[in-house]
């Protein structure tokens, strides 16, 4: 949700400003937080005491010259410097919303503010400048902060206060204002602040479209190394329903467009389309979109990537690909000896998910093979696997257990009404366990999207959504994460545009927006 914020209260030290703790050499840590957290330094803030009177204090506190503190005090000083990222934001915000007010607040004597100034901040920027040091009391006392909302006249609700010290924090939210602590990169950075003021969904649809055709997979640990698959592309290409986005290769080898950067040209729009093929080989699709990496020389095609590809792509492209129905029977003869389908087309890679077998299913429901009596042994699994936990720690295809809830709701709605998706309903009990647990953003916007699906109360899963909302990046696009692995390696796969997409979704599903 976007706050309706009329004012912005910024600290500067660890805020605004730098300092490096390592500078001080003339104090050792202990000694230096002994000094700061004493009366003396509480006067010092307040204007009471001056900076020579209160390094006296100090020095009798820690039985040294106070000469050797105020000379660490200097060393503090000169090691501040200004926060780039954050001043950028403020001043990003400041464009974007004209009316936003910017105030400092501080605790810091009137003699090191005097020095402060010097430094390159934007001091022009703010609107007032609250020193406690001139003000005469010090954060965490209330009576400074009601000092502030009086004379700033904006109300507590409407004000942003960014501070580096929890207790100050607790006392800016105990009258009312909304605290951000900057204890980690998105706040020092002013990330935090952008996902607080500005709407997620424009600059999540800006992000898509600016990065079109560039949206590859990513290995963790691997970041540098972009995976380009036929896989996610169709999954973002459904979910967006903007095939601009998206590249891909079909069956015959043939481009959809190519990744930007490539010179290769591809067969856009479908301009080489013409009657339904009567070849099975034109309608298995290959899980990469380049030479395997990760992985064997030679990979096959396999029944997930067919699967997603089918359940993507708009009826006026199936004239590209063979007759569904070869494929929907080419899957329904290339069982196990349990009689459950299996992922590969290859019989050297005997290998079954519950989650290739949910997108299969997917298929067979979507065509009207629901009735088809060869995939029932593949349904008792998927809902075995379901009601037993099975993919808790994830499986060998998919990294985490929000990958086969997601797509087991999928398969609930697309079975329709019936005996299949009453005994799915077991992933509602499922997800209700998953709410608030910690997993990577593509995993956490799996299982938002999942709930949305199977009808889940929002309110139930309203944190889930908020961190979700947390974690867009400065660019309006969402980590990569990771969602499904190379089965030899184990090699975690996440994409970036496939997480931002699935946010998009989440965000219009909340507004109401088709």
């Amino acid at each position: 949700m976007v706050l309706d914020i009329k004012a912005l209260v910024l600290d500067l030290g660890g805020v605004l400003l730098e300092w490096d703790r390592h500078s001080v050499t003339s104090l050792s840590s202990g000694q230096f937080l002994t000094i700061m957290n004493s009366i003396a330094w509480h006067d010092l803030d307040r204007g009471k005491l001056t900076v020579k009177e209160a390094c006296k204090e100090f020095g009798a506190t820690l039985e040294i010259e106070p000469s050797i503190i105020e000379h660490a005090l200097d060393e503090a000083q000169l090691s501040l410097t200004v926060n780039a990222p954050l001043t950028q934001t403020i001043r990003d915000l400041k464009e974007l919303i004209p009316d936003l007010e910017l105030y400092i607040m501080s605790n810091i004597s009137r003699e090191h503010y005097k020095k402060a100034r010097m430094l390159s901040l934007p001091w022009d920027i703010f609107k007032s400048i609250f020193i406690s040091g001139e003000v005469g009391e010090r954060k965490p006392d209330l009576c400074f902060f009601q000092h502030v909302v009086q004379q700033t006249g904006v109300d507590p609700s409407q004000i942003v206060m960014i501070d580096d010290t929890v207790e100050n924090i607790c006392a800016a939210r105990s009258v009312g204002m909304h605290g951000l602590l900057a204890d980690d990169e998105a706040t020092k950075s002013g990330c935090a602040l952008l996902n607080l003021l500005l709407d997620p969904l424009p600059r999540a649809e800006a992000y898509l479209k600016s990065n079109a055709k560039k949206h590859h997979c990513v290995v963790e640990g691997a970041e540098d190394l972009a995976l380009k698959d036929n896989y996610a592309q169709m999954l973002l290409w459904e979910l967006t329903g903007d095939e601009n986005l998206v590249y891909f290769k079909w069956p015959s080898e043939e481009l959809h467009g190519t990744p930007a950067g490539d010179s290769t040209n591809g067969c856009v729009n479908g301009q080489n389309g013409g009657s339904i093929k009567s070849d099975l080989n034109y309608g298995l699709w290959n899980y990469f979109y380049e030479e395997p990496v990760l992985t064997t020389r030679y990979f096959p095609p396999d029944a997930d990537t067919t699967s997603i590809a089918y359940l993507s792509l708009p009826p006026k492209y199936l004239s590209m690909v063979a007759d569904v129905e070869l494929v929907l029977d080419a899957m329904a003869t290339n069982l196990n000896s349990d009689g459950i389908m299996q992922t590969y087309f290859a019989s050297d890679r005997p290998r079954a998910s519950p989650e290739v077998c949910c997108n299969m299913l997917c298929l067979f429901y979507r065509f009207g093979r629901g009735a088809d009596p060869r995939i029932r042994k593949t349904e008792e699994w998927v809902i075995s696997c379901l009601k037993n936990n099975a993919c808790l720690n994830g499986s060998r295809h998919y990294s985490t257990p929000e990958t086969l809830l997601y797509f087991a709701s999928r398969l609930r709605v697309e079975c329709g009404p019936g005996r299949l998706a009453n005994e799915l309903d077991v992933v509602k009990g499922q997800l209700g366990e998953r709410l608030g647990v910690p997993v990577n953003p593509l995993s956490l916007a799996f299982r938002i999207s999942a709930c949305q699906l199977v009808g889940i109360d929002e309110k139930l899963y309203r944190k889930d959504v908020a961190t979700l909302l947390s974690l867009q990046d400065r660019d309006g696009g969402w980590p990569a994460g990771h969602f499904c692995c190379i089965g030899k390696t184990g090699a975690r796969i996440g994409n970036r545009g496939l997480t931002t997409a699935l946010a998009a979704k989440i965000i219009r599903g909340e507004r109401g927006i088709m």
